[in-house]
């Protein structure tokens, strides 16, 4: 190859091989060397194409070019054109490096999440990037979505299963929705979920605590101490939603401490709440605002966010339960929403009008124009009874 005298500027010199027919190397005036081969498609009478080998040097040497040189012409000989079928090599290396940047789990996951929830405003952002970041994302990683498989996911939903029936299913929910979504787009041509039925059957909820429960969980939260303990107590008092408790803003309050405001976009009806306060969710707020925490959020661990971590909280409070003699088989198990349905059944159990305990609890339809503006007011007086009576009954159980 080295013998191949430089050829002048704008030519090149060629030395075909005596022994391989259209194996050859080719010299540029430069100085790159570089091997090929010449072949015809359907023999003679069709034109000659020619196709690079390599670059002479590593890993390319003249036996190594002539070995791949006779394999291409293996390849013409069963009618294959290798210029044709690098070019389709060259795009199935190119579509798989695209798979694996575009088409990674853990990528696409976060298109997903911006394109579908974030766009839309769901509510459920944050559980759904929870339930891809803590049970998903590291099973699949950066494995392209159009290789997981209908077995993959089924092992993936049983190990998750093994930990929560409950976790289980949601995985199941929102990873269906993705495969869905890329469906929809184009990125997929089927779903390898499609007619996959959640791996858990859900049991309907109708769980409120009662009286005797009331204590052993309410002195819990005072153990505990901040953030979780007074939000807990807070949930029980409003009978507000878990993330419009986690989201309090100390700008959402009356100066006084006496309303809470909660704005539109933290509501599920997208419509301002209005809750006057009882004396004691108020007291439980302002015991906060003494701690001097710089930040405008009311439940946070970092100045920045709210609160999260829902899970781990509830199993803090159902330890201590659990290590008080007295409260052992007192509380049967119990979630942070069953808290909301506590108030609204112990409202009812004071013979409080359901629409008062609806309008408490900002259980209502979408309501807009002039109707929304005065929907902030009504039932303004009748809902600060409702709470006060229903933390009465709190106090009166739990011994504040």
């Amino acid at each position: 190859m080295e013998a191949i005298a430089l050829p002048a500027k704008g030519k090149r010199n060629h030395l075909w091989d005596e022994t391989l027919k259209g194996f050859g190397a080719m010299v540029t005036h430069t100085g790159v060397r570089s091997y090929l081969l010449q072949y015809r498609m359907g023999g003679r009478g069709h034109p000659s194409q020619t196709i690079t080998i390599g670059r002479h040097g590593s890993p390319w040497t003249a036996e190594k070019a002539r070995e791949q040189a006779a394999d291409l012409l293996e390849l013409v000989r069963k009618g294959v054109d290798p210029k044709a079928s690098k070019a389709e090599k060259r795009q199935q290396e190119e579509e798989a490096r695209r798979d694996q940047n575009e088409f990674a789990f853990a990528t696409y996951v976060d298109t997903f999440i911006h394109r579908h929830a974030v766009k839309k405003k769901l509510r459920s952002t944050p559980d759904i990037e929870a339930v891809f970041r803590r049970d998903l994302k590291p099973r699949f990683g950066d494995r392209s979505i159009k290789a997981l498989s209908r077995s993959d996911i089924t092992k993936a939903l049983d190990e998750i299963g093994d930990r929560s029936g409950s976790a289980a299913n949601k995985a199941h929910k929102w990873l269906k929705k993705m495969f869905n979504f890329a469906v929809e787009r184009g990125d997929l041509h089927g779903s390898p979920m499609d007619r996959m039925r959640p791996p858990h059957e859900e049991q309907s909820r109708e769980r409120a605590l009662d009286d005797r429960e009331l204590r052993p969980v309410w002195l819990a939260c005072e153990a505990i101490g901040y953030p979780f303990g007074p939000f807990t107590q807070l949930l029980l008092l409003t009978g507000q939603r878990l993330r419009e408790v986690a989201g309090m803003r100390w700008e959402e309050f009356s100066e006084d401490a006496r309303e809470w405001l909660i704005p539109g976009a933290r509501t599920r009806n997208k419509q301002p709440h209005l809750l006057p306060l009882c004396e004691l969710a108020r007291s439980i707020l302002l015991d906060i605002k003494a701690r001097g925490i710089d930040s405008e959020l009311v439940f946070t661990t970092n100045g920045r966010t709210p609160v999260s971590g829902f899970s781990k909280a509830k199993k803090r409070i159902d330890n201590y339960i659990a290590e008080r003699p007295e409260s052992v088989g007192v509380v049967a198990p119990w979630t942070f929403h069953d808290l909301r349905r506590t108030t609204a059944t112990g409202c009812q159990r004071l013979g409080i009008p359901i629409d008062h305990t609806e309008a408490l609890i900002n259980h209502t339809g979408r309501r807009r124009g002039i109707v929304a503006v005065y929907q902030l007011y009504d039932y303004r007086l009748e809902k600060a009874v409702a709470g006060q009576r229903w933390a009465e009954k709190v106090i009166s159980l739990v011994g504040s």
